[in-house]
């Protein structure tokens, strides 16, 4: 899944947290652990005995308050924090750059009804080649059809984050049969900020990066007919 659905090639040691009554988790942040956090619960949700234990993530806007900031609008709790009620078998991934934490459990203290959760990050973003083609082969073509995109996105503002694509090349052809978007974790980089721009910096970058690879140049054919997919994440910085 992180290879496919991220462009992640690992996962971090995993980390299994017990929380009973008191337990939480103070707002924090920890993205130089990997790209995207995850959070896997085991927790027995729809027959717990305690109040709390939900995950918490400010809100983009929050973030950006005074952007879209009204004197004649009244605001609560959950227009600044996203709540997530980990419910057995839910898998939770987030961009760890947004402040989390966790709500404080109140009322149980049985280690056997506790709020339980495997948790830890996916790392090493790195391309991801399945199908016909050498991976070699595949990596040499695909360099050749970036570096216009890599001059183009000179050319507009800065991002920071991770965007992933994924690209299947006809087996037979070596056309771009597609393109997709698979994730992105882009915010304008504040240090680069022109408010005269005409288009949102992410909007920008992620049209530049599709539309590359979406008409990028022919591949070779691959050697048995085979499609092959090439998810690609790329790294803003």
């Amino acid at each position: 899944f992180g290879q496919e659905a991220l462009g992640c090639a690992a996962v971090s040691p995993p980390w299994i947290s017990m929380y009973v009554d008191g337990c939480e988790q103070r707002l924090h942040t920890d993205a130089w652990h990997g790209p995207w956090a995850y959070v896997y619960s085991l927790t027995d949700w729809e027959n717990r005995k305690f109040s709390g234990g939900e995950t918490m993530i400010l809100t983009p806007n929050t973030l950006d308050y005074w952007r879209d900031f009204s004197s004649k609008e009244g605001l609560e709790e959950k227009s600044f924090v996203t709540e997530i009620e980990p419910f057995f078998n839910r898998l939770t991934i987030f961009d760890p750059r947004f402040p989390h934490g966790v709500r404080e459990v109140k009322g149980n203290k049985d280690p056997l009804g506790a709020r339980i959760v495997i948790h830890g990050w996916f790392t090493d973003p790195s391309p991801f080649i399945d199908g016909g083609l050498d991976e070699e082969v595949a990596t040499t073509a695909l360099n050749e059809c970036l570096e216009p995109m890599y001059e183009q996105l000179q050319t507009i503002g800065r991002a920071i984050g991770v965007l992933t694509v994924r690209i299947t090349i006809d087996g037979k052809s070596g056309n771009v049969k597609s393109a997709l978007l698979l994730s992105n974790t882009l915010v304008p980089d504040p240090a680069d900020f022109d408010p005269n721009d005409t288009e949102d910096t992410v909007d920008a970058v992620e049209r530049v990066v599709y539309e590359a690879l979406a008409s990028a140049g022919t591949f070779p054919p691959a050697p048995g007919g085979e499609d092959t997919a090439i998810t690609v994440p790329f790294i803003f910085e």
